[in-house]
């Protein structure tokens, strides 16, 4: 296999390992992804002193290895804030919620994550959950003025219940995030 094979199967194996992280942090899995990081792992180790590499295969490997490196920070602070009992990531109100850190995601990112079964009874969560987006909506330009948090959680109710119902599952998943500069607000069905 040539280098350029196997920078491809590189790219690939982080990719792939980025999805399998994501699904072990949500909670589609109980296992982390060791194979996969193992083997993503030995490609980098096996190039790091390629002195056969064209500039332009070397310029890729490097892009390649700092993106893995990058993820491997952020999944081993994530893991150690998930040992200890605190959000997914640095510095949150609580367990549920998790905060990312803008560096790791350039302009599009996550703002806050969170796991809701009953908006009546978690009103904190909820909290968190409104100040995150009113935040974001302040970092784009928005006028976050205009949302209450009374009506916000009234809507979170019906909409929990709604997509409960409809997913026939137990929790539902909320998101705040920027993307292209804007504010979106998502929900899915959780656990």
């Amino acid at each position: 296999m040539d280098v350029d094979q196997e920078l491809g199967n590189l790219e690939d194996g982080i990719r792939r390992l980025k999805i399998e992280y994501e699904i072990f942090f949500n909670g589609g899995s109980t296992r982390m992804p060791y194979d996969l990081r193992w083997r993503v792992e030995s490609l980098i180790k096996k190039h790091s002193d390629n002195g056969s590499m064209t500039f332009a295969q070397r310029f890729r490997y490097n892009t390649l290895a700092a993106k893995f490196h990058s993820y491997s920070e952020l999944w081993r602070r994530m893991i150690k804030n998930k040992e200890e009992g605190r959000a997914s990531l640095p510095t949150s109100a609580s367990p549920e919620t998790a905060r990312l850190d803008p560096a790791t995601a350039g302009s599009d990112r996550i703002v806050c994550q969170l796991n809701c079964a009953d908006p009546e009874s978690e009103s904190e969560k909820l909290e968190n959950l409104f100040k995150s987006l009113v935040e974001a909506k302040r970092e784009c330009g928005e006028k976050p003025e205009t949302v209450q948090f009374q009506s916000f959680k009234k809507f979170l109710s019906e909409k929990t219940s709604k997509l409960k119902s409809q997913f026939k599952c137990d929790t539902v998943c909320y998101v705040v995030s920027i993307e292209s500069g804007k504010v979106k607000f998502t929900a899915r069905g959780g656990v």
